[in-house]
């Protein structure tokens, strides 16, 4: 039984998983003062709410992007799992060549998921990931990372929009609306960042897909429903 972390700068993704099935997934918001032991308190309430002990959990793997809360996630598993963390780490993985100029600079976030949808479709693929930034990962017909493209994420670019145009009221809902030319307000914000952003979304992949080829494009994040539909 593995317990694997995705350290995000909005969330932080657990995933269990037994015989390379994933068996159930939660989240959490990211907070950098968490300390080791608000982490285990966490992770062992939602493994008993399943059934699950602390002490069947024989290794703890991290994807992270923040670097903080590195502290608190090598407490997390020496003191309550009882083994050190694996840190998954772009210069030291095995499972994918990376083409970037410098490695070093790519999120261990992309590199993972760009591994990931690799290994399900064993394909050229995009992958559109829907964060705190909206990130395109790029992966060639013979599994190597080619490198991509990052965007302010959808909640970032909605949020500044709120913050700065006072007026606007601040949505906390999303849909998809019927027609781009909205005749109220709530409907225009929605066509302005839901289709709006949906055609950035569209203009990337096929801007990538001219330089790379068709691909199999792959949607991942919190919004990747909404924007993918």
């Amino acid at each position: 039984m593995i317990l694997t972390m995705d350290v995000g700068n909005t969330n932080i993704k657990f995933g269990l998983w037994i015989d390379d099935k994933m068996d159930f997934n939660w989240r959490v918001t990211t907070r950098l003062s968490s300390s080791g032991d608000e982490l285990g308190m966490v992770v062992e309430t939602f493994l008993r709410l399943q059934g699950y002990a602390l002490r069947e959990i024989e290794d703890l793997v991290v994807a992270s992007v923040v670097l903080p809360m590195r502290p608190a996630i090598e407490r997390l598993g020496t003191r309550y799992l009882g083994k050190p963390p694996i840190f998954v780490d772009v210069m030291t993985q095995k499972l994918m060549p990376v083409l970037y100029h410098n490695p070093r600079e790519v999120g261990t976030d992309r590199v993972v998921g760009a591994i990931a949808a690799y290994s399900h479709f064993k394909a050229r693929t995009i992958v559109v990931d829907f964060g705190t930034a909206t990130t395109f990962d790029c992966v060639s017909e013979a599994g190597e990372y080619l490198g991509g493209a990052i965007s302010p994420g959808f909640r970032l670019s909605a949020d500044a929009l709120f913050d700065k145009a006072r007026r606007l009221p601040r949505l906390e809902q999303f849909y998809k609306p019927d027609r781009a030319i909205a005749k109220d307000t709530i409907n225009s914000l929605n066509a302005g960042l839901v289709l709006g952003y949906a055609g950035l979304v569209e203009g990337m992949v096929t801007r990538i897909t001219s330089e790379m080829g068709q691909a199999k494009v792959v949607a991942t994040g919190g919004l990747a429903t909404l924007i993918a539909s």
